[in-house]
């Protein structure tokens, strides 16, 4: 039960971010479902639609616990390098790649646009640091799911 309420929450609290990068990120935007003669229930087919980011928040969990250990494992000397600076550049990538990914699958959910990497990496910065705010503010439920335990 606890990991499904964990899980539901860092859905909220991605798809929540992402609304704020849409809204706050030029060159970032969600773009809404064709139009296929109807709608599913819930479904508005408008950027907005609570249902695109969350299924476009979905699809980010499912890209960032997948590759983003990959990719932080690779590329490790290169963030010592970097002081760090580095993680950064990885975040955009998983962006991107999500972006990629739901343009070729094309699930019918909506898609991420990205306009290059400047925008992928002040997403993720946005993305990261709203998420992280969101997190703070439902570690009270988090701790209640867990029966009480931190």
């Amino acid at each position: 039960m606890r990991t499904l309420v964990n899980l539901a929450l860092n859905v909220v609290a991605i798809a929540i971010a992402l609304w704020v990068v849409v809204a706050f990120v030029p060159g970032v935007d969600i773009v809404p479902p064709a139009a296929n003669g109807f709608n599913e229930i819930g479904s508005t087919n408008e950027p907005g639609s609570s249902g695109t980011f969350i299924a476009v928040a979905i699809a980010f969990i499912v890209v960032n616990a997948v590759v983003t250990p990959v990719l932080r494992i690779l590329g490790a000397p290169i963030t010592c390098l970097t002081l760090g600076l580095f993680t950064l550049v990885i975040n955009g990538a998983v962006l991107l790649l999500v972006e990629r990914l739901l343009n070729q699958l094309d699930l019918g959910v909506g898609n991420l646009a990205i306009d290059g990497w400047w925008p992928a990496i002040l997403g993720a910065v946005v993305l990261s640091l709203v998420s992280g705010v969101v997190n703070f503010f439902t570690s009270p439920v988090r701790r209640l799911a867990n029966g009480g335990r931190s």
